[in-house]
């Protein structure tokens, strides 16, 4: 369950506050992070997170994860900036970066998938068909008979041979 948030203002200091300001006006930045910088400053101002929303065209629970993942490294930031202000800017980019996602595993391995293009390079009267072609249909099954994969789909088979 998610935590109540509250509407907490930050304390800048002025080197944090012209990291961010610098953030929030770049045009070569992400717009990410560009936004993410300007729902900081505007919480730094006392505005809710409501109002943030409305004004940086997110839902308020997006700005009240954005605020609260500033509180709990605001320590810290502070501290780089006492000891290190030059590493201050990476730190701020990186803490209002989109952290690393798991994702799912891949299904296929490379050697999997090169093996589906150097089939589909073949001709198909090698394998014993009478067309002159492959068809998805025909090529997963014979990546099926083949061994390559005991189960791939058509559409799996088309996105390895989608040309880039």
């Amino acid at each position: 369950m998610r935590k109540k948030t509250i509407d907490t203002i930050p304390v800048l200091s002025d080197g944090i506050k012209a990291v961010l300001s610098a953030f929030s006006k770049s045009r070569s930045l992400p717009a990410s992070l560009v936004k993410r910088s300007r729902i900081i400053l505007l919480a730094s101002q006392g505005i809710s997170n409501q109002v943030i929303a409305s004004r940086v065209g997110l839902h308020y629970n997006h700005v009240a994860t954005w605020r609260n993942r500033f509180l709990e490294a605001l320590p810290s930031l502070r501290e780089i900036e006492a000891g290190a202000p030059e590493k201050l800017q990476e730190e701020i980019r990186t803490l209002l970066s989109d952290r690393k996602r798991p994702g799912v595993p891949s299904t296929f391995t490379p050697e999997q998938i090169m093996a589906v293009i150097d089939l589909a390079c073949k001709d198909p009267g090698e394998f014993g068909y009478e067309v002159s072609q492959w068809s998805l249909p025909l090529l997963t099954a014979e990546i099926k008979k083949q061994g390559i994969a005991e189960r791939i789909s058509e559409k799996s088979v088309s996105r390895f041979l989608k040309m880039r």
